[in-house]
């Protein structure tokens, strides 16, 4: 639990505190995490085993990239039960893409077969609604459309809600 000392609105994004032993981090130069924030399509192609693709394939991957970031904007506003501290911080374009970020990296470890355990999974505080964000079918449908794309849908779990 974290105290809010200075009155502001506070949003904690957190890490994993672990990786299935498969997918751990293979260098020294920051997490699978902070790869998904920086540059999510690279992350998702690490925790999917592609080390390169063609230049085309990788500019679609990246164009629906960028709807499935809008997708997830509009998700984010458009939830009912979102914590305000999340909105606050949606006026400033770096914040709102780190978020939506955030939220794509969850999403995909949620769905991903070899990320099993809760611990597995990034955390946020105050919490996302879960079902409205990170296991909404909407952009279940969207990660495993990219998985198709890049031919590694095999890897992740077509309803992860029954998986639980």
């Amino acid at each position: 639990n974290f105290t809010n000392l200075f009155g502001q609105p506070l949003v904690c994004l957190l890490s994993p505190t672990a990786y299935p032993k498969a997918l751990q981090d293979q260098s020294q130069r920051g997490s699978l995490f902070t790869l998904f924030l920086n540059n999510p399509l690279m992350a998702f192609l690490f925790v999917s085993g592609l080390s390169s693709m063609r230049r085309g394939l990788w500019e679609k991957c990246q164009e629906y990239l960028r709807k499935i970031n809008r997708d997830i904007a509009q998700l984010l506003t458009h939830s009912r039960s979102i914590d305000q501290a999340f909105l606050q911080f949606f006026g400033d374009e770096f914040l709102r893409l780190l978020l939506t970020r955030f939220v794509f990296c969850s999403a995909t470890m949620r769905m991903h077969k070899a990320f099993r355990e809760t611990r597995n999974y990034p955390e946020s505080y105050p919490q996302l609604p879960r079902d409205e964000t990170v296991e909404s079918p909407h952009l279940q449908k969207h990660i495993l459309e990219l998985a198709s794309i890049l031919d590694v849908r095999n890897i992740f779990f077509e309803n992860s809600m029954d998986d639980y």
